[in-house]
């Protein structure tokens, strides 16, 4: 074989001299078929690490990353979670495609590129052994060394040219990283000060739309001993609710101050503003920085003797400014009000908020600069513009934001702070917030390098820019610089592992070697790809495809072998109220112990039943998708053996499941199908065991059902009444009946238990026991449960305007309603839409779905009983619960079943 592939070696190296091509050449075998096949069957579960073509924006500003030729099409990353174990994701070249390699001596260099234009990647160098490759090709010397030298060459040339291929394919997928990583961070920062601008300008303009501001008359202080607060003009109450307002905005945003400031305010004739808040700001600072209004003997000796005096006046004009501005441009309240309210913001100006500006000799004069961010005030009666309300946020507070930071330090104490929640050592922040109408610009003050890439006087390695949504009229934009250092970092790694590995290639290679350990490499990415084209990757069960295949062998066998076969379907129950309740990844892990469950019990069966009798098929378990699995039993005495089975399988998933701390109670339904009592083929069998699935899914409780031709009425009926729930409730279709609650000393109804009916045109009056699963698996429980408490809310109002003795009412409520997080708002709004007291209503609950999603419907229960109405609970002692557990449960009533 070596001899062989150094004599193609040869001959291809003579070609390429007879044909003079200047490159280096690779041969691209196409993917086989089989393959393809294969990896679109497992597109849907798998994780793949793909390389996104950068746009033309960020083509231009990245850094240049000169790839290497190699032939190597595709590469992804795997992850298989096994039973009982779980193997990391490794890489796995799928596509390996091998190459071959034309020696020339005209060519400089042994590994040359496809373009002509293209250099080779920054930092790679050809060995010199290259060159002594090409005099080898050439060389007269005897066949046998020749051959050697020539097989060395080739095998030297070709993990040299892996090595820096995997080398520059590293590098790339690192950049890529790096990018996605700066992407995701500069995206996610976006959103987070879109959020707090918009908070700030929603608070600023709920206090412009206030009455109390509205309403008084449009005239400002005209000395900052004026009080306006004075029960006339502005009552306590009203200032209190602003002062709430305000302490919103500097727990959000550490606010310096909030001005509410009437058209016409003339500063040069002495005028201050209607209201002013600025009195908590100095307290929240020093709360954040942990001081408390104590200050150490060093920091108090630290502290300047030059404090500035508070500065009002660019303030002031710039709310001059401001409210000309709005008078030329927003003069009018808007018809959408109070959405399309307008916004502006200020240039930076120098604040008098001092807080953070210690001292005139030592302080930064960034630290006393902010913006004004103002939303017009309209009169209540015509709408015209009647002053406005300025938030001032100064500028070093947006910078903490960038920072992640709770404050930019400049006491000794915040600084001493700031070391001891380990801050300090943080790197520098890499964004620039911007307005582009007013000119504001918030960067890291420590990033030096920063400013000289926003001034042009450097060129940065990526820039990323994205719009912040912030007020309207405003236009906010987060840019993130990433160096060029981190690009150089990424490039010398590459260039460092490719010296190390090709020292280590040419130390290490043989040609036996690379032989094998390629053949080897070859068989085991076959059986891998084999493998997750059978498996399921999340619980390492076969998956349909193998299942398939196995029933049809196991059919054609029992066909040949007169033996019996059986056909389980098990399908969780209520397992999407436990993905809606703790999570997908909560629910994985639970599919994965199901998995080991049913895997471990069928092992234990096949070893019991194994006596000796010849080789025969095991019992197979696989996952058909979501939460449905399905057992091939190959060898069944008869209906009762696979009803014994199904009844093993039951009683290992009725152990409660521990997942991510959560107590979890698997009940699930199961279908047996036999051959060939209900079917031939392996479509009849898996049609038969999945009605039979669904028959026992109404059943209450874990059951097993066998498949029945009765079965094939029962789903038509199904599949006609879930097709027409979905107009039901629009054609009055429903209706409510009433069980009278009885007080058997007084002899008369005190209350009333609502009771939903279905009367379908076709087959008449449907139970409640039929439809309402229907109901629950189509999501239609939701509208149809709140038309109920509606509807018996107004029943109970006739009732009282009748005289009737019936104070209260009760409405039943199930599981799926109680998982929806806005069950509690919306019960409550629709009581108080019918104007029925609270008290008056009781929602009633079963013990199972208590059981089944205590912590959600706990935490519902306890917000509908803390608003007044009573919670009942139907069929309690079921066996579910003890009765101190239902001691703790929010329930006025506890009915026992029977």
């Amino acid at each position: 074989m070596l001899c062989a592939s150094v004599a193609t070696m040869f001959s291809v190296a003579t070609r390429a001299r007879s044909t003079k091509l200047p490159r280096l050449a690779h041969c691209e075998a196409p993917t086989s078929p089989a393959t393809s096949t294969a990896m679109s069957r497992l597109s849907h579960n798998r994780r793949r690490v793909e390389r996104p073509a950068p746009s033309t924006a960020e083509a231009d500003i990245a850094a240049p990353a000169a790839r290497s030729s190699c032939p190597i099409v595709d590469s992804r990353v795997f992850s298989r979670h096994r039973m009982g174990s779980a193997e990391p994701a490794q890489r796995d070249p799928v596509n390996y495609q091998p190459f071959a390699l034309q020696l020339h001596p005209p060519c400089p260099d042994a590994l040359a590129y496809p373009d002509a234009s293209q250099a080779a990647p920054r930092g790679f160098e050809v060995p010199p052994m290259s060159r002594g490759f090409q005099a080898l090709a050439v060389a007269k010397l005897p066949g046998a060394y020749l051959a050697v030298a020539l097989a060395w060459a080739a095998l030297v040339a070709t993990s040299l040219s892996l090595i820096v291929a995997d080398a520059w394919r590293a590098r790339d997928h690192a950049l890529d990283t790096l990018r996605s990583e700066a992407r995701q961070g500069t995206e996610a920062k976006a959103r987070e000060l879109s959020q707090l601008l918009t908070d700030v300008y929603v608070t600023t303009r709920t206090i412009s739309m206030l009455p109390a501001v509205r309403r008084p008359e449009p005239r400002n202080r005209t000395s900052i001993e004026d009080d306006a607060i004075d029960g006339r003009r502005f009552s306590v109450t009203d200032a209190q609710t602003v002062l709430q307002l305000y302490h919103h905005l500097a727990e959000l945003l550490s606010v310096s101050e909030i001005y509410v400031v009437y058209d016409g305010f003339a500063p040069e004739r002495g005028e201050v503003p209607f209201l002013m808040f600025d009195s908590v700001i100095v307290e929240r600072f020093r709360r954040i920085a942990g001081v408390h209004g104590r200050v150490t003997a060093d920091a108090a000796a630290e502290a300047p003797r030059d404090e500035p005096a508070q500065e009002e006046d660019q303030e002031y004009r710039e709310l001059v400014h401001q409210l000309a501005q709005l008078r030329e441009r927003h003069a009018w309240l808007p018809a959408s009000a109070p959405h399309g309210v307008a916004s502006l913001v200020s240039r930076p100006v120098v604040t008098c908020d001092n807080s953070q500006f210690l001292s005139q000799r030592l302080g930064d004069d960034r630290d006393r600069k902010g913006v004004l961010l103002s939303v017009p005030i309209y009169s209540e009666g015509d709408g015209a513009l009647k002053g406005l309300v300025t938030t001032v946020v100064r500028l070093n507070v947006l910078e903490a934001r960038l920072l992640d930071w709770p404050l930019v330090p400049v006491s000794a104490a915040e600084r001493l702070r700031m070391q001891q929640l380990g801050l300090d050592h943080t790197p520098p922040s890499e964004y620039v917030l911007t307005e582009t109408a007013s000119g504001i610009q918030v960067s890291d003050r420590r990033n030096a390098a920063l400013d000289d890439i926003v001034q042009g006087r450097a060129r940065t390695g990526w820039s990323l820019t994205r719009p912040v949504d912030g007020p309207p009229g405003q236009r906010w934009q987060l840019t993130r610089h990433v160096p060029q250092a981190a690009f150089d970092a990424i490039d010398a790694m590459a260039r460092r592992s490719i010296t190390i590995r090709s020292i280590v290639a040419l130390g290490a290679l043989s040609a036996l070697a690379s032989v094998v350990l390629l053949v080897m490499a070859q068989r085991r990415t076959a059986a891998r790809l084999q493998e997750m084209a059978d498996f399921d990757p999340l619980t390492g069960l076969p998956n349909r495809r193998h299942i398939d295949r196995e029933l049809d062998a196991a059919l054609q066998a029992a066909t040949q072998t007169l033996r019996p076969l059986a056909l389980l379907m098990i399908d969780l129950d209520n397992f999407k109220t436990v993905n809606d309740t703790h999570g997908h990844l909560v629910g994985d892990l639970l599919l994965t112990e199901v998995a080991r469950r049913l895997q471990k019990q069928l092992s234990a069966t096949r070893d019991s039943d194994d006596d000796g009798a010849g080789e025969w098929q095991a019992p197979t378990v696989g996952r058909l998708g979501g939460d449905e699995f399905l057992a091939l039993l190959p060898r069944v005495d008869d209906h009762a053996a696979a009803c014994a089975v199904a009844e093993r399988l039951l009683a290992a998933l009725a152990v409660p499941v521990i997942v991510e701390g959560h107590s979890i109670a698997v009940r699930a339904s199961v279908g047996i199908a036999l051959h060939p009592e209900h079917g031939a083929t392996a479509a009849q069998l898996l049609r038969a065991c999945d009605q039979a699935m669904y028959a026992a899914k109404r059943v209450e409780g874990s059951a097993v059902v066998t498949f029945e031709r009765e079965v094939d009425h029962a789903a038509v009926r199904r599949t006609r009444l879930t097709a027409d729930l979905r107009d039901a409730l629009a054609r009055g279709q429903f209706a409510l009946h009433y069980q009278a609650v009885v007080d058997v000393r007084r002899v008369r109804a005190d209350a009333a238990e609502a009771l939903l009916r279905w009367e379908h045109p076709e087959f008449g009056i449907v139970s409640p026991a039929e439809f309402v699963p229907l109901l629950e698996r189509s999501g239609m429980i939701v509208p149809v449960g709140l038309w109920a408490l509606r509807r018996a809310c107004e029943q109970l109002l006739e009732w009282q305007a009748e005289g009737s003795t019936i104070a209260s009412v009760a409405v039943n409520a199930s599981v799926v309603q109680l998982a929806r997080s806005q069950f509690c708002e919306d019960a409550l709004a629709v009581i108080r839409a019918t104007g029925i007291e609270p008290q008056r209503v009781t929602i009633e609950v079963t013990e199972s779905v208590l059981m089944d999603n205590p912590e959600r419907c706990i935490a519902q229960l306890e917000q509908l009983r803390g608003a007044g109405v009573g919670i009942a609970m139907d069929e309690g002692g079921g066996g579910y619960s003890s009765l101190g557990y239902l001691g703790g449960l929010p329930v006025h009533v506890v009915k026992i079943d029977r």
